[in-house]
This record gives structure tokens, C-alpha cells and sequence, in this order.
């Protein structure tokens, strides 16, 4: 079980059952919503019967943009349903917010290496046109 300090991104759910229990539906309900609904669930072989894994960071970005229901159902008028929707909207921002700043760190050290081999790619050509 995660610490509760460590990053949400670094937590893995390595089966139906801690999948379903994160998002507190049952095992049937998350099988399903993978094939329907596109649960982002990955599989650790080939086939339908292989081991699955999945990311809580990106279980949770899905469950804010598919539209399905998911966790406890709460009154929305209540003190806590709005304590907890607050809540839950910054834990996700969050999320967000590290998941572009990764994807920008991999975007920008992709570029410095496009540039790295067309420099050298440049480097081969010259030296081609040298020797012929």
C-alpha cells in the first residue's frame, strides 16, 4: 500500500480488485467499463486473461472525463459533497498539472534530440561529399 506522501503518479493498481476498490465499484463494473468505456487498464501479457495494472493518476483523469459514475454518490447539497467535490478538484488538478509539466520535460528533451541528430546527420553528409 502507498504512502500516503508519495505522488499519486507513482501509484500502480496491480489487479481487478485494487483497480475496482480505487474506484470503489466492483470488479464486473471496471472489467466492463474497459471494454465499454475505455478504461485506461494495461496488460502485463497477451490476451484477455493476462495480468492487468493500471495508473491511479490516470484511473482518475478518466473518471473526470468519460462522464461515467463513479465512487459515493453524495448529496449534492451537503456541506461535505461540496468540501469533498473541492477537494477532490484540487487532488486532480494537481495531477494534471504534473502530468503536463512531464509531458512538456519529454517534449523538450525530444527536440534536443531531433536537433542533436540533424546536427549530426549534417556532420555525415559534409564528410560524404568530402570523400566523393
Amino acid at each position: 500500500m502507498p504512502n500516503e506522501n508519495e505522488a499519486p503518479s507513482n501509484q500502480e493498481l496491480n489487479s481487478w480488485k485494487e483497480i475496482a476498490s480505487h474506484l470503489e465499484r466492483g470488479v464486473r463494473t471496471v472489467q466492463r467499463w474497459e471494454s465499454e468505456l475505455g478504461l485506461p487498464v494495461r496488460r502485463k501479457g497477451r490476451g484477455k486473461r493476462s495480468p492487468v495494472y493500471a495508473l491511479a493518476t490516470e484511473l482518475d483523469l478518466w473518471r473526470v472525463t468519460s462522464g461515467a459514475v463513479v465512487g459515493k454518490e453524495l448529496d449534492p447539497g451537503s456541506e461535505r459533497a461540496s468540501g469533498s467535490a473541492v477537494e477532490e478538484s484540487r487532488r486532480l488538478m494537481s495531477s494534471v498539472q504534473s502530468i503536463v509539466q512531464s509531458v512538456s520535460i519529454m517534449s523538450l528533451r525530444q527536440r534536443q534530440q531531433a536537433q542533436a541528430l540533424q546536427k549530426r546527420l549534417e556532420e555525415m553528409r559534409r564528410r560524404l561529399r568530402k570523400t566523393g
